[in-house]
């Protein structure tokens, strides 16, 4: 019998995980052959949400375990913040109906960048330290 297979974003933690496989589902409507402006733009709204709730969670559990590198961590959140209000304002700017395959393929270049270098990174300190209480 094989193991459970793990969701690609998957790195062990429950409450992330869901948050990274919740990014991949906007990825995933963005980069549909089809979207309309209000299809796109909700899904604009759930990634500004996702940007504070999940970047607020991670950096919450890595200052509570001590991580040495929670500054260096922060510093590409605040990137992709500012990632995320720039491709806003080009949303807003031109509305320009296949933007939103650009804005998918962006998204999912960092997300998997920065899943498989700066979270996978973190992680064993806070389960660590999440197994230990």
């Amino acid at each position: 019998m094989s193991a459970p297979r793990r969701a690609p974003h998957a790195i062990g933690h429950p409450d992330i995980d869901r948050a990274h496989s919740a990014l991949a589902d906007v990825i995933g409507v963005l980069s549909a052959g089809y979207c309309d402006a209000d299809l796109v733009d909700t899904q604009i709204k759930i990634l500004e949400r996702y940007v504070i709730e999940h970047f607020a969670l991670e950096e919450s559990l890595m200052f509570d375990s001590g991580y040495p590198d929670l500054a260096e961590h922060k510093a590409l959140h605040q990137y992709f913040r500012e990632k995320v209000r720039r491709l806003r304002a080009q949303w807003a700017e031109t509305g320009h109906p296949d933007l939103h395959k650009s804005i998918a393929e962006d998204l999912s270049d960092w997300l998997s960048g920065h899943i498989e270098s700066a979270d996978r990174a973190y992680i064993p300190w806070i389960l660590g330290t999440l197994t230990a209480e």
